[in-house]
């Protein structure tokens, strides 16, 4: 699950699931289906520039998020609110 956020919306989270991630030209394209409090077809378009901002972002994260993916289970437990999110 996503959880999503506008600052046309206020503090209401959006939940969402990745359906589709495919390139398309010269964009890569992702989908997302959302499911609460509304349910929305949404698509994006990463461009190359965004793209390798998006690789070096994720280059630049620390040993807190291999954690994270490696220890991964969703089924334990309650996810905590990121006092940034």
């Amino acid at each position: 699950m996503v959880r999503l956020r506008s600052t046309g919306l206020g503090k209401t989270e959006i939940q969402a699931h990745i359906t589709s991630l495919r390139p398309d030209g010269d964009l890569l394209i992702l989908e997302m289906q959302t499911t609460k409090p509304v349910r929305w077809h949404i698509r994006t378009g990463l461009q190359p520039e965004d793209r390798l901002g998006l690789v070096k972002c994720l280059f630049r994260l620390n040993f807190k998020l291999l954690k994270f993916l490696f220890n991964w289970n969703p089924k334990k437990g309650k996810h905590p609110e990121p006092s940034d999110f």
